[in-house]
């Protein structure tokens, strides 16, 4: 398991996780240069440069962490019953559209803002419908599409990621229509403040200055005053944009606000913020395995995350969330098509290279079932990074066949 501790808390002996993504914004005196702790001045060290915590690997392996995973989240007494859905392969050709238009839209409303113009809400209800429709017929599609996008475009994705994700998570809690389509709006423009914040902060790489984290920690506020002059933007879309990096323990900002004082709509996108954050690529950096980024999710419930909404969030998105490259027991490889809430080491998945990777005619398989007629001989041993070998899933998961 990994799991989230205060930089005192290191002992030699203990081994940080490998967390190189856009964490830093929430969590921005986490210490992330991976391997094992080898002294007590290394940890004195660690302290006097200003770090507080680290995520670090509690004695299991990716297979064995997957699993205790699943037992912790099998409980079926809060999932919500399953719905009928569109085949994935029919709803994809319709999703793709979806979500190439809201690219497109967000890097309107980010051009109009940087320009002092207000956001066109009118075209933003329609962008965000379309994607509620989407999540309604088969969420499972859109989050292979957040997991799709060109790093190139990661400022205008991260906002249709996060909307996305959002939904798709509001809908599994059971949110009303006209609810989702709010939450989605504040997902699309959580970070619209930023549009105020210097580029030089917004694109620096190295650790930020006191000074430069404290003019970040107002992107929240700047974001309210765009959206503010516009009447047509609800209060709990305001509440949103303005609570987005509040911690359930009261660590976060702007008024570090604790627990169920944090809005509604908030505690949903800064889950879908943090995830996105963790699985997306940049130029300067791979993406954390989605498997490996609810794990480390996981480690912040009761600090970061209410527990109990960050569990419902795993068991929306699986262990094995949509568009995961995962390697099974028979050394083939396979992407996932589907997630399994109730039993979430069992998703659809479709088998597309064999051991050595070479592509091979695809087949679909739905493990749950499988199981179900009394074959336990195909199972997931770990997720894959397709980047690691130079594969672009995009093709598997936008066709049939």
């Amino acid at each position: 398991m990994i799991r989230k501790v205060p930089v005192e808390e290191l002992r030699p002996g203990m081994e940080v996780v490998k967390l190189s993504s856009e964490i830093w914004e929430h969590l921005p005196f986490l210490y992330t240069r991976p391997g094992v702790i080898e002294s007590r001045s290394q940890v004195e060290r660690i302290r006097a440069e200003g770090y507080l915590h680290a995520f670090i690997q509690v004695g299991e392996g990716g297979e064995a962490m997957d699993r205790r995973l699943d037992g912790l989240l099998a409980g079926p007494d809060s999932l919500p019953p399953p719905k009928p859905r569109v085949p994935f392969e029919q709803e994809m050709e319709v999703a793709r559209v979806t979500y190439d238009r809201a690219m497109h839209h967000a890097k309107r409303i980010i051009h109009d803002v940087k320009l002092g113009r207000k956001v066109d809400y009118e075209a933003s209800v329609e962008t965000v419908d379309a994607i509620v429709n989407s999540a309604i017929r088969n969420p499972d599609t859109l989050l292979c599409l957040s997991k799709l996008s060109d790093y190139d475009d990661y400022t205008y994705a991260h906002c249709i990621n996060v909307a996305a994700i959002a939904v798709v998570f509001g809908e599994y809690m059971g949110l009303g229509r006209e609810e989702l389509v709010r939450l989605g709006l504040a997902g699309m423009m959580h970070d619209l403040g930023k549009t105020a914040v210097p580029s030089r902060i917004i694109n620096k790489r190295a650790r930020l200055t006191d000074v430069e984290f404290e003019e970040i920690k107002r992107h929240p506020e700047y974001g309210c005053d765009i959206l503010v002059r516009q009447r047509e933007v609800t209060d709990d879309v305001l509440e949103a944009v303005r609570d987005h990096h509040e911690k359930f323990n009261g660590s976060g900002y702007p008024e570090r606000l604790v627990n169920r004082d944090i809005a509604p709509f908030a505690r949903i996108i800064s889950l879908a913020d943090v995830y996105d954050a963790l699985t997306s690529d940049r130029s300067y950096k791979d993406a954390i395995l989605p498997n490996k980024a609810l794990a480390i999710m996981y480690g912040m419930r009761g600090q970061d995350f209410d527990p109990v909404e960050v569990q419902m969030f795993i068991k929306c998105l699986g262990i094995f969330p949509s568009g995961s490259l995962v390697k099974l027991n028979t050394g083939f490889y396979g992407v996932v098509y589907e997630s399994n809430p109730s039993l979430p080491l069992m998703p659809k998945i479709k088998i597309i290279l064999d051991e050595d990777l070479r592509p091979i005619p695809s087949e679909l398989v739905d493990l749950a079932a499988a199981q179900a007629l009394g074959n336990r001989n195909l199972e997931i041993l770990e997720c894959a990074d397709p980047a690691s070998y130079r594969l672009n899933l995009r093709p598997y998961l936008t066709r049939s066949g």
